[in-house]
């Protein structure tokens, strides 16, 4: 209970604080199940609501208080009337593919729930993509790393069969150098040797 509630609360930050590695945490989360820690399937439901519900969240907030926000000095200054009217277009144009798009794309993910809040989109036509973005983001995430964590045995395997090939190579590598060196060695001091022989002939 307290993994998947910790999971739970990081999905649902990452609305609020987009460099926080959630991602990171969740992928560990089901990497767990093939010890029988945690169930993927779980996690993914728990992320997924989570991460939609604190998307919605920020979504009512900004929809809330939009008029306050947009009317501040800081947001006239980065989002001036005409700006707002670009992103609602956009929203418009777009719908729900560009919803989709948005909470998808890392950097953006977090943005896309408070500016529909705040240019007063629907919140069906605002949940409805956005779920559909969640539930493929996290379900690809969880997937691969349950999968990762079922096949660990045979990973584990291949990584050892690459180490001994690699310890055989690097073997046959120092081997072949030191018969170079050694050869070479020898011819220096045959060398040697011949001139040494020459000089005392003189």
């Amino acid at each position: 209970v307290a993994i998947y509630g910790v999971l739970a609360l990081l999905a649902a930050v990452e609305n609020v604080f987009p460099p926080f590695p959630a991602d990171t945490a969740i992928a560990l989360g089901a990497f767990l199940g093939h010890r029988g820690v945690t169930n993927p399937w779980l996690v993914f439901v728990v992320t997924t609501v989570a991460n939609i519900a604190g998307a919605m969240a920020m979504y009512a907030l900004a929809s809330r208080h939009a008029a306050t926000l947009l009317e501040s000095r800081i947001a006239r200054f980065v989002l001036p009337p005409e700006g707002i009217e670009r992103i609602r277009s956009g929203y418009m144009r777009y719908g729900l593919p560009g919803l989709f798009l948005g909470r998808i794309l890392p950097g953006f993910r977090a943005v896309v729930a408070p500016f529909a809040g705040l240019i007063h989109l629907g919140p069906v036509r605002t949940l409805v993509p956005m779920t559909i973005a969640s539930a493929l983001w996290y379900g690809a995430l969880v997937w691969i790393a349950s999968e990762l964590g079922n096949r660990l045995s045979d990973i584990q395997r291949l990584l050892t069969g690459v180490n001994r090939t690699l310890g055989v190579v690097s073997l046959l590598v120092v081997g072949v150098a030191g018969v170079l060196i050694y050869r070479r060695i020898r011819r220096r001091r045959a060398l040697a040797r011949l001139a040494s022989e020459e000089e005392h002939g003189e």
